[in-house]
């Protein structure tokens, strides 16, 4: 039922994604990182060192998954040993597929007050950029994958 649930959404996002023209490709870097970065790179970026209490600690990312680099977003493997993202395939493409869960599902990512949650025309965009074949141009990484995630609690419209 969930399957059939995300790929009628999925479905329904391609088609609204349709409008844009087909030679438009996307660029990763400046369309769709900005939004990856502010909803997933708290949670799923490279183990660094954190101060608590005056000791050092080191966070470590969620289930393992690094999408603050290309080589982390290409290999990361969902619970089921599948990869996150496949490119040419937004149906098959668990990191889109997380968004799309209702919110109330313990499945939908990014949870619910930990970090803004992804407009429906954010969605839209990464699915087309799925669709295009997920190009990340000259993006490899983040350089500064702890910069900029503040968030003020405010959901983006």
């Amino acid at each position: 039922m969930r399957k059939l649930f995300c790929f009628t959404i999925v479905s329904g996002l391609l088609l609204s994604a349709a409008g844009v023209k087909a030679q438009d490709k996307i660029d990763f870097e400046k369309n769709i990182y900005p939004f990856v970065k502010s909803s997933c790179v708290t949670c799923h970026r490279p183990p660094h060192e954190y101060e608590v209490r005056g000791r050092m600690r080191t966070k470590k990312p969620k289930a393992g998954i690094i999408l603050s680099t290309k080589e982390g977003i290409l290999s990361a493997e969902g619970e089921s040993g599948t990869k996150i993202l496949v490119p040419g395939e937004p149906d098959k493409s668990r990191m889109l597929e997380v968004t799309l869960l209702p919110l109330d599902d313990e499945m939908h990512f990014p949870p619910e007050g930990k970090a803004p949650q992804w407009t429906k025309a954010e969605k839209e965009l990464f699915a087309k950029w799925i669709e295009q074949g997920a190009d990340f141009g000259d993006w490899t990484e983040d350089p500064n994958p702890g910069e900029g995630l503040e968030w003020d609690g405010k959901e983006r419209e």
